[in-house]
């Protein structure tokens, strides 16, 4: 790879067309890989998300309960991918801060993966030790424990209907990790604004005062820095068989 691909998003590979984004909670793509998802849909990969949870208790705001926010936070979802362009939104519904890699999970994600026939898959790193949310871990795992079952013919062979077929996965890129050699780096300087834009969509979480992601602003200019980037998102690649 020459010097001027080196931190676009051709070092996913040109294999990549059909991108899924297995997430926890709403805003973890904007927020976590949001600049690379637009990167990529610009160049005429389709991408999809899949959310395991509404995100039902992430509020400190006593006018909301459990239901109300789960239903304006699948507002604000769908309100954000439609800055990005995603493809298509799937909701879960499990209980936000319950989520477990359980053997349910594993089928609902298969499914996807069967249904849309993703080739890629952006998920949490299961596998970093500093992650401190549960639930991201969980949507992590969960989404890698998905990935052989659901190439077999035997496993859940109700969701091989209507010219469903087995999946077709073959990459992982983890997001949310630490630095670990073999990292990816995307420059994500030019959609910048769109990310922002679409991650302002979550106003339950953010609001609309600039401040309010400021740590977003400084999580990938310190992804950017040592690459000389303004910007930047980085991912952990798995390599699958």
């Amino acid at each position: 790879m020459n010097d001027a691909e080196r931190f676009t998003i051709r070092q996913f590979g040109a294999e990549v067309r059909r991108v899924l984004v297995v997430a926890a909670h709403p805003d973890d793509l904007e927020t976590a890989c949001g600049g690379t998802v637009l990167l990529l849909i610009q160049q005429g990969v389709e991408v999809s998300l899949l959310l395991c949870t509404d995100g039902d208790i992430g509020t400190h705001d006593p006018n909301f309960t459990r239901a109300t926010l789960a239903a304006a936070r699948r507002q604000e979802t769908l309100a954000a991918a439609q800055v990005i362009g995603l493809k298509e939104v799937i909701f879960l519904g499990h209980p936000d801060g319950e989520l477990v890699a359980d053997l349910t999970l594993r089928a609902e994600i298969a499914g996807a993966y069967r249904r849309l026939q993703s080739d890629t898959i952006f998920t949490f790193d299961p596998f970093w030790p500093g992650q401190a949310h549960p639930d991201h871990t969980a949507a992590g795992r969960a989404a890698v424990d998905a990935y052989m079952p659901s190439k077999m013919e035997l496993y859940h062979p109700e969701q091989l209907v209507g010219g469903v077929k087995v999946a077709d996965v073959k990459r992982f890129f983890f997001f949310g990790g630490s630095n670990r050699e073999g990292e990816i780096t995307i420059d994500i300087s030019s959609v910048w604004p769109t990310k922002m834009a679409a991650t302002r969509c979550h106003v339950s979480q953010f609001g609309q005062k600039e401040e309010a992601l400021q740590w977003l602003a400084d999580w990938n200019r310190e992804t950017g820095r040592c690459c000389g980037l303004e910007y930047a998102e980085a991912f952990h690649p798995m390599h699958v068989w």
